[in-house]
Order: structure tokens, then sequence, then C-alpha cells
């Protein structure tokens, strides 16, 4: 099993009782404030054959000031097709229970920037409340994934609106573990240590506008292109990492991503995230 490297971007639902635990910490040299580590927990199970649901939880600890929890999501995603075509295709629904003090990158939306410049004592009382939604087309050639997230995140409480933002990524698969991944057990695995274990890519990250000034106005929105690896220590559990740099005026100029995460259930052939 190889998951899916991708930190924001999303593909296919996970197979039918599979749960898959992952711990993502981040480092943010911050372009607004000060520096910052960001953090979240993800537990996501596939409640149906292309139905998976969710849960996470995130935190943050801005250099100078304590440990903050940043709040709650709850999603969801359905994959429309029975089998693979062409183009596939995913439907994502995420409700964020989160506070003003929420850093994690889970994706980015919108103008401006979103670093911490107000008082943590305040931001950390004000409720943020909203409902995220995608749009997510993907293909695989082999090896190579690539996959394309249409964002619109939308205000629950005043003042209501929408932003809007993408995701994108390509990847190459590790070769070594594609035998267990198409539930081929009779194939050995690769050594413990071995270049057939990596995985390797890039993804970007940015906005688009809101309901109001919809589109690509560079220097006023957050835009970050990074470089992944991953790293399959076995057929359940992979490592990876992804070094950002942000391309525009409001965007931080470098974010450190890391990922640890581990399958429950039967084998998969794609793991989200």
């Amino acid at each position: 099993m190889s998951m899916t490297p991708y930190f924001t971007a999303i593909n296919a639902s996970l197979e039918k009782s599979a749960l898959m635990v992952m711990v993502l910490p981040d480092f943010q040299l911050a372009r607004f404030g000060g520096n910052f580590f960001s953090g979240m927990l993800m537990v996501e199970y596939g409640l149906a054959s292309r139905l998976t649901v969710g849960v996470m939880v995130e935190g943050q600890k801005i250099g100078g000031l304590p440990v903050t929890y940043g709040g709650l999501r709850f999603n969801a995603y359905f994959h429309l097709f029975r089998d693979d075509r062409w183009l596939n295709l995913t439907l994502y629904g995420e409700y964020e229970n989160l506070n003003g003090a929420a850093l994690y990158k889970m994706e980015v939306a919108g103008f401006g920037p979103e670093d911490l410049m107000e008082p943590l004592a305040i931001a950390r009382h004000t409720a943020v409340r909203t409902f995220e939604q995608r749009v997510i087309v993907y293909r695989d050639w082999g090896r190579l994934n690539a996959t394309f997230n249409f964002i619109r995140e939308t205000a629950l409480q005043a003042p209501y609106g929408s932003d809007y933002g993408y995701a994108l990524g390509v990847f190459i698969k590790p070769s070594g573990m594609t035998g267990s991944m198409a539930g081929m057990d009779d194939m050995p695995a690769p050594p413990a240590l071995s270049l057939s274990r990596m995985g390797y890519g890039l993804e970007m990250i940015g906005a688009l506008g809101n309901n109001r000034r919809f589109g690509l106005f560079w220097n006023e929105e957050q835009h970050y292109l990074g470089t992944v690896l991953t790293y399959d220590v076995s057929s359940r559990c992979s490592v990876r990492v992804e070094t950002a740099f942000g391309l525009s005026d409001v965007s931080d100029p470098f974010v450190l991503r890391l990922g640890v995460g581990y399958m429950f259930g039967p084998f998969v052939s794609q793991a989200v995230r």
C-alpha cells in the first residue's frame, strides 16, 4: 500500500473498512507575525466502498506564546464512479469548527495572509465556523498520479460569503510496493532501505479570491509550491516530507511539512492525503 502523498490535495476515497491515522506537524516562517509550529491529527474511515468520513483536530505553537488549540474539522467525501475512469471525480464536504488562532494550512482561500496578527487571547476565543466544499478530479497513469481540487469555503457566521482556492499535485508512486498495493501478496517486499520505497512529486496550493472578486490576483493571494518525498516504511505505514515556498507577496516564505500515516484494515490501492 502506498498512501497518496499530498498535504492539501485529495483524490480517491478509502476502501471500505480501512482506517487511516495520520500525524501532520508543520513549521512555518511567517511573513507577518512570529514564526510558528502547527499540527494536525487526522483519522479517516472507509464507511462504504466509495464513502469516507473523518475527523481532524489541530493546534499551534507561536514563538513566545503558549500551545493553542485550533479546533475540529469533520469531513466526508464520495467517489462518484464505481470503477476507474479516464478522469475520476470525488465530491468533498467539511465542517470546520475552528477559532481565530487556527493556522494549519489545510487549504488557502480568499485574499491576504493568514498569520496571527491579533492578540492570541482574543483569537483563541473567536469562533470561525465554515463549510468547505471541493470538486476533485484525478487521473492515474501507472505510477503517475495527477490531481486537481477546486475549493470553496463558505462562512457560516457573519460576515457571510465564500472564499475560493485550489490545490493540485503530480506524483510518481514508489515502485517497490506496487505488488502489495495491487493485492499480489506473493511478490516480495523490497529491502527496508531501498529507493524503490520512495516516491516523489510536486504540490501547489493557492487562493482564487472570493464571491465578490473571483480570480487570480497573484500578490493579493497566498500561493505555495512544494516538493514532496515519501517513504513506505511498510505496506501499511508511510512517512512524507514537503518543503514548500511562498510565491506571492502575502505568502509565508517557507513551510516545512511532515507526515506519518498508518493504515488499519484491508490493503488498499489508494489512500487520501
